[in-house]
């Protein structure tokens, strides 16, 4: 197959070379495949709910996602340094340039906020189009202070992706051969197709790489898909989610993922509204993105099939949203998740926030992202809000679905423009509408530097956060505490370059922090704080981090193969930071801030996550290791699960329900991300543990249940039930709470 892929580039390259100059597209180009007015995802980190979207063009293979302008000839651009983007794409294969490749460079154009409207979160913004040269090399002009997206294809090639590149960078972009994958969705227990399930694939850094759905027989099929890492998230229309899957793909290796779905469960029920009245055309899905969502009809009645499954208790999260009406969440018990369900909701009136923008001048904005946001726990629900729209020619805003028992900020951002962030007056509870009158947002700031290493060498594609907000955030509450927990509205996060320069702009003036720091470390990072006047602009600021000597290694099943998505930890303890990596392609990991005056460290692994996606896997944590700074090639090796066994009971002997009881490694922290495996006890005050084989254990039990109908004096609780250093496969241990 490589020879048969070294001889299609050569002829692409003797392709360009004849028709290089024509309006013809060089021979062997892939076309676009994306519609540019559809959304690709974000590259937010961590964000457990993502969403899954459900568009997109139905067939087996619907291959990369794509937002494209026409193609242009290879061009060098005249344009100043700051505002030029070079590089070189090389094809891997022949490891020689790539003349004719398509380089796609695009922009996301909140990727510096965490939105959690997923329409927003995702937009994505076309910037040019161009073709590489006789020598691989591309020259454009892009916005300045801007993170972009670069991808660059060519036949037979998979594409190459990097993100987070700014003007004044030169990039290589290596294109390798492709891997392809396929697979077939079934269901359980009869094994017939799951026609029409969305398949989506993101890379490491959540960011889409492909989508499709499945045909008529259950398949899906991708081809030309970069190597690496590929997590694959499938939304059925009528069956149970899966958890999501990671697969390492390699360069023209084909790849399988076959999955039985669950049937799920149905969940029904009827909106309406305090009297009573059923509300047509009310919303209801799952999660702060409202996936697999269903519309109710004229009676207020809803029906969504193939939820939950008693493996997928993230997918309990319900909510329900109605125009002029305010959202509310219900969370789904594992009784309700197991079968069929009935679940009504009542939507309450809503607030409504109006407003207008202008600029300096007293001239309306028009387009202006306006989001009403908050969260809040009443009454034993959390509640959240991100309610948006967009501003009209006359600069006119008008939020009509904001939650009466929730706190609000309003968020307005427009490019060119500083991001102005204000807290509602204090009397908001008490106010059915608010109105702002004009606000004014100034030209935008921006602030740029550079990270370096202890040793002074700029650090590339490093996390960067920007912290604060516009100086008058509280002036509609002059007299009132600034709202709590805005880090939504109040916190960017942007990546270093290849040269480990940062950039924030469309900044507002005021107090801003610009933070660089080791995971695990809170300690140990780079800081500044700048005072940024209305449209001004810092250059130069220097951020240093201590990144220590890493330790670097690899995770291995029992049976040698990698192990990809295990957490590695440094145990932790009043002397030791809880620094943490993943283990990525091939098992890698790399511990960042380990220093020398740490000495001898202690690594051990977490894989709850890794069960909950790999079900079948039943694998235990590795034996703790030791390590100092700079060590490399350590290798951890997870081991089988066996079971413990055992019983909880009260100070009189008897059973004791409902009791949590907690597995530490022996002697370990005992803090949650410690935590090797959770049980609750029975009826009869049984538990079971899936431990890893030969070690030892801590076991720690919660507070059993209290009687609130006995007097308090009586049921003072008892101190958490403790047997240390147990053998990880004992059978009959007994927790019993002191009197």
């Amino acid at each position: 197959m490589l020879l048969a892929l070294t001889a299609a580039t050569l002829l692409a390259v003797v392709g360009w070379i004849v028709t290089r100059g024509s309006d013809a597209p060089p021979p062997g180009l892939a076309a676009p495949q994306h519609d540019p007015t559809e959304p690709l995802a974000s590259g937010a980190e961590g964000v457990q709910d993502m969403a899954v979207g459900d568009g997109g063009s139905e067939g087996v293979n619907e291959g990369r996602t794509e937002a494209v302008r026409e193609v242009e000839e290879p061009q060098t651009s005249t344009a100043g340094p700051d505002a030029v983007l070079r590089g070189r794409v090389v094809s891997d294969v022949l490891g020689a340039p790539l003349p004719g490749a398509t380089v796609t460079i695009t922009r996301r154009l909140h990727s510096e906020f965490w939105i959690p409207d997923a329409e927003e979160r995702d937009a994505r913004q076309p910037v040019i189009t161009a073709v590489t040269d006789d020598e691989g090399r591309f020259e454009v002009t892009v916005p300045t202070a801007v993170p972009l997206d670069v991808e660059a294809s060519a036949g037979e090639h998979a594409s190459a992706r990097r993100d987070h590149v700014f003007a004044g960078d030169d990039i290589e972009l290596r294109l390798m051969a492709g891997a392809i994958l396929e697979g077939v969705l079934t269901r359980v227990p009869d094994g017939s197709p799951v026609e029409g399930a969305l398949v989506l694939g993101r890379d490491s850094r959540r960011i889409e790489q492909c989508r499709t759905r499945t045909d008529f027989a259950g398949r899906f099929l991708f081809e030309d898909l970069q190597p690496g890492l590929l997590t694959v998230e499938i939304t059925p229309r009528d069956a149970a989610t899966p958890p999501s899957k990671t697969i390492e793909l390699r360069a023209g290796v084909r790849s399988r993922l076959d999955l039985a779905l669950e049937p799920g469960v149905r969940i029904h029920g009827i909106v309406s509204d305090p009297q009573g009245r059923p509300i047509a055309g009310a919303e209801v899905g799952l999660g702060s993105s409202f996936r697999r969502s269903a519309l109710t009809d004229m009676h207020g009645w809803y029906e969504m099939v193939g939820l939950g499954g008693a493996k997928r208790r993230d997918l309990g999260d319900l909510r329900a949203r109605a125009e002029g009406h305010g959202n509310e969440r219900k969370k789904l018990g594992e009784a309700e998740l197991a079968e069929d369900s009935r679940l009504d909701f009542v939507l309450h009136p809503a607030r409504i926030a109006t407003g207008r923008v202008v600029d300096e001048s007293g001239a309306p904005l028009e387009g202006v992202y306006v989001a009403g946001v908050g969260s809040k726990a009443v009454e034993g629900v959390y509640r959240s809000d991100w309610e948006s729209s967009v501003s009209a020619s006359d600069g006119r805003f008008e939020l009509t679905s904001l939650h009466m028992l929730i706190d609000h900020q309003l968020f307005l951002r427009k490019e060119g423009y500083g991001t102005r962030v204000y807290d509602f007056p204090a009397d908001e509870g008490e106010r059915e509408r608010i109105d702002h009158g004009d606000l004014v947002l100034h030209p935008g700031g921006r602030i740029e530097g550079i990270l370096r290493a202890q040793t002074g060498a700029p650090l590339p594609d490093h996390l960067v956060k920007l912290r604060g907000a516009n100086e008058d955030l509280g002036r509609f509450r002059p007299d009132a505490e600034a709202l709590q927990k805005t880090w939504v509205t109040a916190v960017r996060h942007s990546r270093t370059d290849t040269q480990g320069r940062f950039h924030f702009n469309d900044l507002p003036g005021g107090e801003l922090q610009v933070t660089a720091s080791v995971r695990g470390r809170p300690g140990s990072k780079g800081e500044e704080t700048i005072t940024l006047p209305e449209g001004g602009q810092v250059e130069g600021v220097e951020l240093t981090l201590d990144l220590g000597n890493p330790i670097t290694g690899v995770v291995r099943t029992p049976d040698g193969l990698p192990a990809v998505g295990i957490f590695v930890q440094v145990a932790g303890g009043k002397d030791q930071p809880r620094i943490r990596a993943s283990s990525g392609a091939g098992g890698r990991f790399e511990l960042l801030g380990v220093t020398e005056d740490m000495g001898v460290v202690e690594l051990f692994t977490i894989v709850a996550s890794y069960n909950w996606k790999n079900p079948g896997a039943g694998l235990g944590a590795s034996r703790p290791i030791t390590a100092r700074a700079g060590d490399t090639d350590v290798v951890l090796e997870l081991r089988e699960l066996v079971s413990l066994t055992g019983k909880v009971e009260d100070a009189e002997g008897q059973p004791a329900a409902g009791v949590l009881v907690l597995a530490y490694l022996g002697g370990a922290a005992r803090v949650s991300p410690a935590v090797l495996m959770k049980a609750t006890s029975d009826e009869e005050g049984a538990f079971r543990l899936d431990l890893p084989e030969e070690c030892l254990v801590d076991l720690v039990t919660g507070t059993p249940k209290v009687n609130y109908s006995a007097k308090a004096s009586e049921q003072a609780p008892p101190k958490p039930a403790v047997l240390e250093f147990v053998a990880s496969d004992a059978q009959g241990v007994v927790l019993r709470f002191a009197r």
